[in-house]
């Protein structure tokens, strides 16, 4: 039994948490989410619904803050002995369009950046 499947469990004595990941503390700042939020979420509330997603992490999906206008959440686990490693945040959308409306200014800017570079390029062929 993997750490992951102790924490489904309800095993959580044995998890050594790491909430602290530097990209993690800021895609809750893009998202306006608060840590206190999520480790009370994450240790207190049973997941919607998980999925695993590649080398040993999971995406595991919670309900939003109240205060947000999409109703859940998508937290990646990255497992690994008994340590889970938060490593991400994101408003839980289905389609690109969705998923862009949530993203930081940053972030959009690049994208409309690469897509003018490529629609420039694409002209010239």
């Amino acid at each position: 039994m993997d750490i992951f499947d102790e924490y489904i469990v309800g095993n959580l004595s044995s998890i050594n948490w790491c909430f602290e990941n530097t990209h993690f503390i800021q895609r809750l700042d893009d998202n306006g989410i608060s840590r206190d939020y999520i480790v009370d979420t994450v240790l207190n509330e049973e997941p919607l619904r998980y999925e695993p997603s590649g080398n040993h992490q999971y995406e595991v999906i919670f309900p939003a803050p109240k205060t947000k206008k999409y109703s859940e959440i998508k937290v990646v686990f990255a497992c690994d002995n008994n340590t889970i490693n938060l490593v991400t945040v994101m408003p839980n959308a289905t389609t690109n369009r969705q998923k862009n409306t949530y993203k930081s200014q940053n972030y959009k800017s690049l994208e409309k950046k690469k897509q003018k570079a490529y629609s420039k390029r694409k002209k010239l062929y």
